[in-house]
This record gives C-alpha cells, sequence and structure tokens, in this order.
C-alpha cells in the first residue's frame, strides 16, 4: 500500500487531467456591504479604492473549499492586504467577501464569521437543489469585479449561480 501510495503520489500522470477554469466574481464593495473595508483601509493607512483595486487585481486559485458548503479559500492576497482574523466571530451575510492572512473567500451562507469582510457577492454559491451545488472545484480560478450596489441589487433579484467558468 505504501509503494502504490508512494507512486501515485509522485506520478501524477494516473490522476485524470481536469481543465482549469476561471469564474469571473461580481462584487459589490460598497460600505454597506464591506463592513469591514473601511477599517481595514485606516489599519493600511490606504484609501479604500486602493484596497478595492488590489483585491481586485490579482487572479486568485481556489485551494480548497470547506468550513461551509462551497465556501473558497482563495490565494494568495498581495502582502500589504494581510489581515488578522478578527478575535470573535461576528454574523456576515450570504455571499460576503472576506480576508484573513493572505487568502480571501466568499460565505455562501449567511453565519457566523471571523474573516474582515470587504464586499459582497449576488451570486448563490451554494444550491443543493441542483445536480451539481457547488460549480467550482479545487484549482479553479476566482477573479472579482466590482460592480455598483446599482448592479448588485439588479443581479441579487435574478438568483444567479456561480458561473461554470471559461
Amino acid at each position: 500500500v505504501k509503494k502504490a501510495l508512494q507512486s501515485t503520489i509522485t506520478d501524477n500522470s494516473k490522476l485524470p487531467a481536469r481543465m482549469i477554469r476561471r469564474h469571473e466574481v461580481p462584487v459589490c464593495y460598497d460600505l454597506s456591504m464591506g463592513t469591514d473595508l473601511e477599517r481595514i483601509a485606516e489599519e493600511k493607512h490606504l484609501p479604500v479604492d486602493e484596497i478595492i483595486k488590489l483585491h481586485t487585481t490579482p487572479i486568485y486559485r481556489i485551494y480548497m473549499t470547506g468550513f461551509q458548503p462551497g465556501f473558497p479559500y482563495l490565494g494568495e492576497l498581495p502582502n500589504i492586504l494581510f489581515t488578522q482574523r478578527k478575535s470573535k466571530p461576528e454574523v456576515v451575510e450570504s455571499g460576503s467577501v472576506a480576508i484573513a492572512g493572505l487568502q480571501t473567500g466568499i460565505y455562501p451562507f449567511s453565519g457566523p464569521g471571523g474573516w474582515n469582510v470587504i464586499g459582497r457577492t449576488p451570486w448563490v454559491l451554494f444550491d443543493p437543489a441542483l445536480d451539481v451545488p457547488v460549480s467550482w472545484e479545487p484549482g479553479d480560478e476566482v477573479k472579482f469585479i466590482p460592480i455598483s450596489a446599482k448592479i448588485f441589487e439588479h443581479l441579487k433579484k435574478k438568483k444567479i449561480h456561480v458561473d461554470p467558468g471559461t
């Protein structure tokens, strides 16, 4: 068993190939949705617009999903955005985009969270009624696209699920 496991670990050719998909996720960085955004900007001695630019510039890799079904752990943030987790979890809204350490993530459900919320997506991230309840997988890429509060409200009414990626 040990020999077979070592062989599989060192020889990735035995693993099925999977195309990496890129998901472009709309995010509203309005201060009413990014409840920690202003505090983060003050801590970093940067304008809010610069924090948004720093967060939306990279293409993130989904390292894994967990904590909540469909919660993507994404990395890696620019070093300047390194932020400690909150000392006490707070209730966050579903779709909240948050940062902690050098990672960013998106809360699929409302509930407790210890990361710093900087925006929100109108997308539905998890739907158990679908054949595939979560459309992204570890290894996929995520690009955040800033949107206005007006566009957020318009998209939220449509109950759009995470795109299948390109």
